[in-house]
């Protein structure tokens, strides 16, 4: 599985892991053209073929990132900046990379598609996290995608509209992870998996991106089941995001000039972010994109999300949305059972099952110190890091710190690993599936209205009774 052959050329990798455990990872593979020069604010572009062996073991750069709302990112406070803000930053960041434990193209595996937290301004496909072993190992492959965020992969404006053959701007964004779906349908049999058998998931502002693939007519067909976890999206009408675009562009100093689009394309990237990061501080936006929603553009979004849903015309696939039980009561995460349960609405009008899952693990040292399951804090045992070495924990911290943990080292135990493994197989048997039931370790029944049941996860999962009347300890 070292050299593998995509629509666009050849492709090398690199074997990782304990030997009879190996996973072949594939880093920085682009799935569409530099969105840069004249397709910055276009839909993402087809990439163009390659000769040779194109190498894949190292990680692109990642998309602008706002960094100016993140704990630590204020110059005028002593914590440290989030390590994510580190990564090298490029306009040009529409690559994915791929983790797959297939011993051979022919094994039809099913594949799991990650899309990255961060509201929709920062974050990225290449963190530590989410490129660990550990989930591909229990049998599935796994893509992580990088996509525009922020100004980059959200700004709508008139005159981009009137540009466009749809009447539509913004929600690129949206359009990016689309086109990483599309790369997944005609290359992921290369790498073992089955493109038939494709689960999207997500968390924070990824849970978000995830239900909105599911309120999209172009997602339609491209994935069979999907996870959010913390996260919903709201969206915005097309003029109202199209205003904020004709005030971003005041900002820049285009909005006089001959020709706006060409005079805001010729500006370098650097720029555009420089007063982004000024707003976002202005506006003191906490980072679910309030700067930067989406559009209702009649396109990619024929409404609100959350009114596609009511009126059961989301795709029709079964879905999993989970919180962690402590982020319930405060922002950002109060809106969620509410979002949550207008969600479950529509899947009861397309007879598709869907689950309910609260989350509720923390660690030993953290929960000793008072910190309950704030946001984020599932991440850890979704992707395996019970032993905390990919730094996921440092960095969790300055959102736990504001949940009472103090100490530096959360306290991971054998339970935190019990946990994590029980989520790997739930999660990857649901991805196998579409059923999360795990024989001789839990019975998690779908969620109806009429029984009101959900998974309580912790060391010693439970199902339990009235997902709709959850408050938060």
């Amino acid at each position: 599985m070292d050299k593998i052959k995509l629509d666009t050329g050849v492709i090398s990798g690199k074997a990782m892991g304990e030997p009879g455990q190996e996973v072949y990872s594939y880093q920085g593979i682009p799935y569409a053209a530099p969105p840069i020069g004249d397709l910055r604010w276009k839909p993402p572009q087809p990439i163009a073929p390659w000769s040779g062996v194109r190498d894949c073991t190292t990680f692109s750069k990642i998309a602008p990132q706002c960094g100016s709302h993140l704990p630590g990112s204020n110059p005028d406070k002593s914590d440290k900046p989030d390590i994510r803000l580190k990564l090298p930053q490029s306009e040009d960041c529409l690559f994915l990379n791929v983790l797959t434990p297939a011993k051979k193209a022919s094994d039809k595996l099913p594949v799991m598609v990650w899309m990255h937290g961060g509201g929709f301004i920062f974050g990225s496909g290449n963190e530590g996290l989410s490129n660990l072993l550990r989930l591909p190992q229990y049998g599935v492959v796994l893509v992580n995608v990088n996509m525009r965020l922020g100004p980059i992969g959200l700004l709508a404006h008139r005159l981009l509209s009137r540009e466009s053959p749809q009447g539509a701007s913004g929600n690129y964004m949206v359009l990016d992870m689309i086109a990483a779906l599309k790369w997944v349908q005609k290359n992921i049999a290369a790498f073992g998996g089955n493109p038939k058998n494709v689960t999207i998931f997500g968390e924070s502002g990824g849970g978000a991106k995830v239900v909105t693939l599911l309120a999209s007519p172009l997602a339609k067909g491209l994935f069979h089941r999907a996870i959010a976890e913390s996260g919903s999206p709201d969206g915005k009408p097309l003029a109202e995001v199209e205003a904020m675009g004709d005030k971003f562009f005041a900002r820049l100093g285009v909005d006089k000039a001959k020709d706006p689009l060409k005079a805001v394309r010729a500006l370098p990237w650097e720029k555009i972010m420089e007063v982004e990061n000024e707003l976002v501080r202005e506006l003191h936006a906490y980072g679910r994109g309030e700067l930067w929603d989406l559009a209702v553009d009649g396109w990619v979004l024929p409404e609100i999300p959350l009114d596609i849903f009511k009126s059961g015309k989301q795709n029709a696939v079964p879905y999993i949305l989970l919180a962690n039980l402590g982020e319930l009561s405060t922002p950002p995460g109060a809106y969620l059972i509410p979002h949550y349960l207008a969600l479950f609405s529509g899947a009861t009008k397309t007879g598709v099952k869907v689950h309910a899952c609260i989350f509720d693990q923390v660690p030993s040292r953290w929960k000793a110190e008072g910190c309950y399951s704030t946001h984020a804090m599932e991440l850890g045992y979704v992707f395996g890091d019970w032993d905390n070495r990919s730094g996921f924990w440092q960095t969790l911290l300055a959102i736990a710190g504001m949940a009472g943990a103090r100490s530096s080292d959360p306290g991971l135990k054998e339970a935190d690993r019990k946990v994590s493994e029980l989520m790997m197989q739930i999660w990857t048997q649901y991805a196998k599936t579409g059923d999360p039931n795990v024989k001789g370790l839990v019975n998690w029944p779908a969620w109806e209205k009429s029984s009101d049941q959900y998974l309580y996860l912790t060391e010693n999962p439970e199902v339990k009774v009235g997902y709709s009347k959850i408050v938060s300890k």
